[in-house]
């Protein structure tokens, strides 16, 4: 007889809800390195439009130019503060993602562990009913043979 454990489709199920939960982290991360990826490309072309300011602001420009360039790094200054606000948000959803994650792989464990000490006493007492059972037949066999040879020197004495 093989063990069956009773909750074995709640703990599948279970372990179904920890591997979306990874895979909704492993999302969430990416749409967090994604962020921190266009948040570092706005930031490298921002200093290299303010670089460009300052050599021009060092050389004879147009001052309609300067205003130009001017207006280019505050939209880059309002681009950022919005990519540094959707990284943010972004860590916030690895942050969700991973907790929930630990709250599923945590629920999992609860019912491994009841399976693992019912798979014991379920093995303890097949090993005890196995042993009961072994020994009834030596006991059986040991009356035999006491049977056996009580009447045996009977029936050399008859």
């Amino acid at each position: 007889m093989n063990f069956r454990f009773r909750l074995q489709r709640l703990l599948e199920l279970r372990e179904q809800h920890e591997q979306a939960k990874a895979r909704e982290l492993a999302a969430a991360q990416d749409v967090a390195a994604q962020a921190v990826q266009a948040r570092e490309n706005i930031a490298a072309l921002r200093a290299d439009s303010h670089a460009h300011v300052h050599h021009a602001a060092h050389r004879e420009i147009r001052i309609g130019h300067l205003q130009q360039l001017g207006t280019v790094l505050a939209s880059l200054d309002e681009r950022l503060v919005v990519a540094t606000d959707v990284c943010q948000l972004a860590d916030a959803g690895v942050h969700k993602a991973r907790m929930t994650l630990e709250e599923a792989a945590r629920d999992r464990r609860v019912l491994d562990r009841l399976k693992e000490r019912h798979t014991e006493v379920w093995r303890a007492e097949t090993a005890a009913r196995d042993r009961a059972q072994m020994d009834e037949a030596a006991l059986t066999q040991f009356a035999r043979k006491q049977e056996e040879t009580t009447t045996a020197p009977a029936e050399n004495a008859g």
